[in-house]
């Protein structure tokens, strides 16, 4: 049994993946026909992986890993191994009481924060919400990203009911962790069964992920008007929210993507004016 970790990086050149992880000789590449390679490991039964997300300063170990996959695209092999999506336990035992999945989960997120990775929410019309008010939200909407540093109570925690996702970014890197709650396990008095996912992706490949088809290699000239179109569904939704109480975060900063950032839509000063008017103090 190793215990040295596996180590990947965003944008890693396939050489570089097979040299830091020369050790993990049982590494399998799956070359599909549609362009798309994947690098494949994963660890036999029992044995508790551990993956370092290699990000500067906001590197982190991931321990208790199951498997891990990298996609690398043979039509731009540039941009290196772009997308890493590693599989995990909360603890080394399959099961885990509900209340130690939480406390276990946030503490983690909350260690991510002070690493250096900042709260991501999607531009696909996420409102700007912090604190409880987020994790209602997310209870209610059931994809949203709630504020990582709200630690829900118990209650809150099974009310999300397949678990939660929660996406950061840090200088050219983002990173979602996604906890997916097994559905036959969800009471609150027997001990659950969690699957925790980590995809760490480059800034390219996010950028990407919000078009389809040929329109993903066109992104940089497409970018401005998707992020005009989906900032002003964000405001609307936002004045939406403030109709049942939500007050706005208006303090979120988004990322830097495109060169052209920040972008925002014409002809929306009036909801901006009513969002200012509930934004938090």
């Amino acid at each position: 049994m190793t215990t040295i970790p596996f180590i990947i990086q965003a944008g890693m050149s396939t050489e570089d993946y097979q040299q830091k992880n020369s050790h993990y000789v049982k590494k399998r590449i799956d070359k599909q026909p549609a362009g798309l390679n994947f690098y494949e490991y994963r660890w036999p039964v029992k044995e508790n992986g551990q993956v370092r997300v290699d990000a500067g300063s906001a590197s982190f170990l991931i321990p208790n890993v199951l498997s891990i996959v990298g996609t690398e695209d043979t039509e731009a092999l540039s941009r290196g191994i772009y997308d890493f999506s590693i599989n995990s336990g909360l603890t080394p035992d399959e099961f885990i009481e509900h209340d130690q999945a939480r406390i276990l989960l946030m503490s983690h997120l909350q260690s991510l924060l002070t690493l250096g990775w900042k709260p991501y929410l999607e531009f696909h019309i996420y409102p700007r919400l912090s604190g409880k008010q987020s994790f209602q939200f997310a209870i209610e909407d059931g994809f949203y990203t709630p504020d990582p540093t709200y630690t829900p109570d118990l209650d809150e925690w099974m009310k999300l009911k397949y678990g939660g996702t929660w996406t950061f970014f840090n200088e050219k890197v983002f990173l979602e962790v996604r906890l997916r709650r097994e559905s036959q396990f969800i009471d609150v008095n027997r001990p659950g069964v969690y699957l925790l996912t980590h995809t760490v992706l480059t800034n390219e490949a996010k950028a990407q992920s919000y078009f389809k088809g040929e329109e993903r290699y066109k992104w940089q000239s497409l970018w401005a008007d998707e992020i005009k179109k989906d900032k002003r569904k964000r405001y609307e939704k936002e004045v939406e929210l403030i109709q049942q109480g939500y007050r706005i975060n208006t303090r979120y900063v988004d990322p830097i993507i495109h060169p052209d950032d920040p972008i925002e839509p014409e002809d929306v000063e009036e909801l901006l004016a009513i969002i200012e008017q509930h934004a938090i103090e």
